[in-house]
């Protein structure tokens, strides 16, 4: 995506909503989106953009609210063909995760992706509300331009994987990426980090660590936090409660049990597997050899 576009989409995208009144006050603005109850989107007004923004806009191409419909069975269909592509690797996903630490933002997500494409078993919804064993609903209604933007921006977690979907698709279309030196020594000095983390470390202190050390650039909380929710995925952040999804695939209504059982486990903002790790272990030597050894 061209830096241009992006800076446009931001605008659109992540509007500030609210304004401080001369007496401080947040007041709410009418920015124009309007929020559909049905299928549980926005559709994201453009008339904050200037003429020259709106024009390049529509020369590119970029739906801006373009929303398709998905059902569960045709979600789980999809993530199990997109394996078929020849860009879809675990080779290519792991490289373009490495450029996520400064070069290649996008690159984050899609080993998330391609893990939990090889995991999940192919299955029917038979369920009420959202599938026990994957979490997907029965029909959902996904906000391409919205997600594809975020995945541009950063953003990656290992929960909602109706939307997910889409980030294998759009991957397959994009050039393999290669780390930069830079990129690499990033994510040595994070794994570094986490190497020297105290005993009783928890997830939250590791970040607060990271924020402070200034190791990635651009910190911002959720970024990061899914960065390492992929190491925790992959096992080389290890844990006591639950198999990473490399390692095999943990039905959602057992993953939402542990979750509630295992101790220290529950936090609102931090999900298995990255939940259940502690500094007393803190790296898989021998896995993150396994997959990073060439590039580290």
């Amino acid at each position: 995506m061209e830096e241009k576009l992006f800076k446009i989409l931001k605008k659109i995208y992540f509007k500030k909503k609210y304004i401080k009144d001369i007496n401080g006050y947040l007041r709410e603005i009418d920015c124009g989106d309007e929020f559909d109850c049905k299928t549980k989107t926005t559709h994201y007004a453009t008339n904050n953009l200037t003429s020259t923004e709106q024009t390049y806009l529509a020369e590119s191409g970029y739906n801006v609210n373009e929303i398709i419909h998905l059902t569960h069975n045709q979600c789980i269909e999809k993530y199990k063909v997109i394996l078929q592509n020849e860009n879809i690797t675990l080779e290519h996903c792991l490289s373009a995760f490495i450029c996520g630490f400064e070069s290649f933002p996008r690159g984050r997500q899609p080993i998330l992706s391609y893990l939990f494409a090889k995991a999940v078993p192919i299955h029917e919804f038979t369920d009420e509300g959202c599938c026990p064993v994957c979490s997907i609903k029965n029909n959902n209604w996904i906000h391409c331009g919205e997600k594809i933007f975020r995945l541009y921006h950063g953003y990656s977690w290992n929960e909602g994987w109706d939307t997910y979907v889409l980030d294998l698709e759009e991957f397959s279309q994009l050039l393999p990426c290669k780390p930069t030196e830079n990129d690499i020594n990033i994510f040595r000095a994070v794994i570094e980090c986490i190497r020297n983390a105290s005993a009783e470390e928890t997830p939250s202190q590791l970040e607060q660590r990271l924020r402070k050390a200034k190791i990635i650039p651009y910190y911002e909380k959720y970024r990061v936090r899914g960065q390492l929710i992929t190491l925790a995925e992959l096992g080389i952040m290890p844990n006591m409660y639950i198999k990473p999804l490399y390692d095999g695939f943990t039905a959602f209504k057992e993953r939402c049990n542990i979750s509630h059982k295992g101790k220290g486990c529950v936090r609102s903002d931090i999900v298995l597997p990255l939940s259940g790790w502690r500094g007393s272990n803190p790296i898989n030597e021998e896995r993150l050899n396994d997959l990073f050894g060439d590039i580290l």
